[in-house]
């Protein structure tokens, strides 16, 4: 049979199908020649028409570009203008309740006490301390009956009617006030005014509420233009940065009606510089021109003029619309020289692609030529040999697992044979394929695995020490990211790890390599860098990226992430070290509040292994006995009795001394383990009081601090089994709870508060002050006492700020019939200050440092 083969392709019957395929050629070669003429002059009249279509298009393009943008700029201007007005009423309102809020305390405290007079005098007083704005700023009160009495910008009209001390102008806008509280009891009232120092009536916003006890109004007021100068100068400031368009070459430019220039080719000027005479080559006063199309055309006009550009004159159109709010136009524009130049450039492009195919198909007629005579004479030679070849190459194929050469096939018959063999070839490579990426491949995120991702560390190291250069490993965990699974699911926890991978990818260098550990956790093995610096920057980029919201299932997500980074060979010379410094890195930056990078230093190895020790032993403390509770008394500042105490846990620890809770209570709350440490100590202290209680003493009120993680459900059932099996009084517990940790959850927190304070026992918010808490939902709060935070106190005597705020949350507390106790007192001037500010209660080292028990017992005694 394969004689057979070789004698059907022998020479004699190639030389047959060379003489019947010569007409063929013959006739192919003539119809590329007609072809290539036919195409040659189409898509030369075709080049005419678009010439001229593309210049007009790219124009108008050119031109609604600069609308666009110009209309976009002043629809923006126009909205941040409204919002300074929303913005300035809701200071103003917020500022005057404030002080209602001051009025209301004091009114509270002194009514029927002393005479309204002198509660009225106190409250002008208090409210005269309270200014803003740079001290610009201030309350004024008058009654309905037209008596000032506060007006800090001359005292001397205090008392005195308003017809004797304000022109009429004055008395009616008084009378308006009067109008406005006794419609509504509050409103706005505008109007216009002069500012002090100034001719120009400026528009000025005031808010007015009546204070119904002593029928006075309170009220301030500020100049809308204030808030509006502010914005504007922001804003500029931005758009003077934005460039757009041809080359980088478009930008905006602000000017007034007057021709005061604010913003141009990217420089601001804040209006201190007037243009209005400014003339350009053909002698048009530009600026004028413009400012009259700004004013006749509210929807914009066109302006063509020559403006400099790199230091010479070019004709230039632009875009120019009038904003009459703050009497200023805004335009951007194009050189005409730069939008010809483009298009030049297309034509000149146009002209060398056809060049190039013109040269093109006169090669290709002729190679046809030449290839049409020469197949003619080997065509039958080729096909005696294909089916050698064939076999031959079939043969290797089945042994070696590669595809067929077709190359040197010739006639479809041995083609769709050789493509029917690779078809085989190739399903049995792509099993071997996946197979080999499934061994080293993360299968959610197709990213290299961990083993892959040691190998390419490995190779990173090799070709680090070759080029004697430096390169880096990130290694990067997402923040809270099991709170995601928990919550919505692993199916959902899966999609957010593919989309980070995702982004991930993006965001490297090409030579940077992106590997999945498992978990949250990925790495970045980086290529060469020329510093370290190079490092941070795409830990940044990452952190940037990562940080932007996902759409999952309807869901908008967050996520942040921790990096940590360590350098090869400064922090490693093996993937086995650096990986393990990146990752002690990358829990640094956990601890300094996550979202962030670190960079390896041999201290954080320290610092973990030390903080793993303690980690490990803060476990055993409560069963070695190694935890102990000191108290610090809390007293009535003005007869010096006590009140009660401050439960605090120290850790004696056997090796290493008494370590200070600022160090292992962190530690307690990152491993979890705060929890049972605050079940203990509420133990503790129920055991004590009652154990107190039984030796004839008498209990004072024990305050117990309670975590964040405490605060839940489960600590309401606790407490109550607590007080029910120590037969601990209610009364003599006390909770204290921060403020931050009240603004958690709200409404999850009133309740828990709720049923604490329904047991008896007493409920304080710690740290008063530090947080975001409004006096509207304090209020619904069962609370008893407010603590203020030992920073305010402490510099009580010399930061009038902290002097102004105690005295607030005072007044606040006495309002709302709370207790209020100061802590951190260390000073008998600090003492002088509360009593005057009729604060009564406190704690701190002028009374007594923390003591133990049996000290503190002793301390009762005396």
């Amino acid at each position: 049979m394969l004689t057979g083969f070789r004698r059907f392709f022998a020479v004699p019957f190639g030389s047959s199908v060379l003489s019947s395929l010569l007409p063929v050629g013959v006739v192919i070669l003539l119809a590329l020649v007609l072809i290539g003429y036919i195409w040659t002059d189409s898509e030369y009249k075709h080049m005419q028409e678009d010439k001229q279509r593309y210049a007009d298009d790219f124009v108008l393009a050119q031109k609604d570009l600069l609308r666009s943008e110009v209309v976009r700029i002043k629809h923006y201007l126009l909205r941040q203008k409204k919002q300074a007005e929303k913005d300035l009423e809701a200071t103003l309102k917020s500022r005057v309740y404030d002080a209602y809020a001051v009025a209301q305390a004091i009114h509270a405290r002194y009514h029927g006490e002393i005479p309204d007079l002198e509660v009225k005098k106190m409250i002008a007083n208090a409210l005269r301390e309270m200014r803003f704005n740079e001290g610009r700023g201030y309350f004024f009160m008058t009654s309905l009956e037209g008596i000032e009495y506060l007006y800090p910008p001359n005292p001397s009209f205090e008392g005195r009617p308003i017809t004797e001390i304000f022109p009429p102008k004055i008395q009616q806008l008084q009378y308006e006030m009067v109008d406005v509280v006794n419609a509504a009891g509050e409103g706005f009232v505008r109007y216009n005014w002069y500012r002090p120092g100034e001719k120009e009536l400026l528009r000025k916003y005031s808010f007015v509420k009546l204070f119904e006890p002593y029928g006075l109004i309170i009220g301030t007021g500020d100049y809308l233009e204030n808030f509006e100068a502010l914005i504007k100068d922001r804003i500029f400031r931005d758009i003077a940065q934005v460039t757009f368009g041809l080359k980088g070459e478009g930008y905006f430019f602000i000017n007034s009606y007057s021709g005061d220039l604010y913003v141009t080719n990217g420089k601001y000027f804040a209006g201190k510089k007037n243009i209005w005479d400014v003339t350009d080559a053909k002698g048009v006063k530009v600026v004028q021109e413009n400012a009259r199309l700004a004013q006749d055309y509210p929807e914009g006009a066109f302006s063509t003029y020559t403006w400099k550009k790199e230091g010479v004159e070019a004709e230039k159109i632009s875009f120019i619309i009038g904003m009459d709010e703050w009497q200023i136009f805004i335009g951007a524009g194009a050189y005409l020289d730069t939008i010809e130049g483009v298009i030049q450039e297309r034509e000149n492009q146009y002209l060398e692609l056809m060049k190039q195919r013109a040269i093109s198909t006169i090669i290709i007629m002729l190679l046809a030529l030449l290839i049409i005579v020469f197949v003619l004479y080997v065509i039958g030679l080729r096909l005696s040999q294909n089916l050698l070849l064939f076999q031959r190459n079939l043969e290797e194929s089945v042994d070696s697992w590669t595809k067929l050469d077709t190359r040197h096939l010739h006639f479809k018959e041995f083609k769709h044979l050789a493509s029917s063999v690779n078809s085989m070839i190739d399903g049995l490579n792509m099993q071997a394929e996946e197979l080999r990426h499934r061994a080293f491949h993360d299968h959610l995120t197709s990213l290299p695995n961990r083993m892959h991702s040691s190998t390419q560390l490995d190779l990173m190291i090799s070709h680090t020490i070759k080029h004697q250069a430096t390169a880096a490993l990130l290694f990067i965990d997402l923040d809270h990211f099991k709170e995601i699974n928990d919550t919505l699911g692993h199916s959902t926890g899966d999609e957010l790890l593919r989309k980070v991978s995702q982004r991930l990818r993006r965001s490297v260098r090409e030579e940077d390599i992106v590997a999945r550990l498992g978990g949250d956790e990925f790495t970045v093995i980086t290529g060469v860098l020329e510093t370290r610096s190079d490092a941070e920057s795409i830990a940044q980029k990452l952190l940037n990226e990562l940080i932007r919201p996902y759409l999952i299932d309807g869901n908008e997500l967050s996520v942040t992430a921790s990096i940590g980074v360590s350098f090869f060979p400064e922090d490693g010379d093996n993937s086995e070290i650096l990986l393990r410094n990146a990752d002690s890195a990358m829990y640094e930056a956990k601890r300094n509040g996550r979202n962030g990078y670190r960079l390896y230093t041999s201290a954080m190895t320290e610092e973990i292994s030390e903080r793993f020790a303690l980690t490990e032993e803060l476990r055993e403390a409560i069963s070695r006995e190694e935890l102990e509770l000191y108290f610090q008394p809390q007293v009535d500042i003005r007869t010096g009795s006590i009140l009660g105490a401050e439960a605090l846990l120290r850790w004696n620890h056997p090796q290493r001394g008494m370590i200070p809770p600022d160090r292992f209570i962190p530690i307690a709350e990152s491993s979890g383990q705060m929890i049972k440490i605050g079940a203990w100590v509420l133990e503790q202290v129920c055991a004590k009081v009652a154990g107190w209680k039984e030796r004839g003493i008498v209990a004072p009120k024990i305050a117990v601090n309670i975590s964040n993680q405490q605060m839940n459900r489960e600590l309401v059932e606790q407490i109550t089994e607590l007080l029910a099996s120590s037969k601990c009084d209610p009364a003599c517990l006390e909770l204290e709870i921060t403020e931050s940790c009240l603004m958690e959850n709200p409404e999850q927190m009133a309740h828990e508060l709720s049923s604490l304070k329904a047991l008896g026992v007493g409920i304080a918010i710690d740290d008063f002050g530090t947080g975001y808490s409004s006096l509207s939902y304090l209020k619904q709060l069962p609370i008893n006492k407010l603590k203020v935070d030992r920073s305010f106190v402490s510099d009580l005597q010399d930061d009038e700020n902290d002097l102004a705020i105690t005295r607030a949350i005072v007044a606040m507390g006495q309002s709302m019939n709370l207790n209020v106790i100061a802590e951190g007192i260390e000073t008998q001037e600090q003492i002088d200050l509360l009593l005057k500010l009729e604060c009564f209660e406190g704690q701190g080292y002028f009374y007594s440092k923390p003591l133990p028990e049996e000290q503190f017992l002793a301390y009762l005694d005396q």
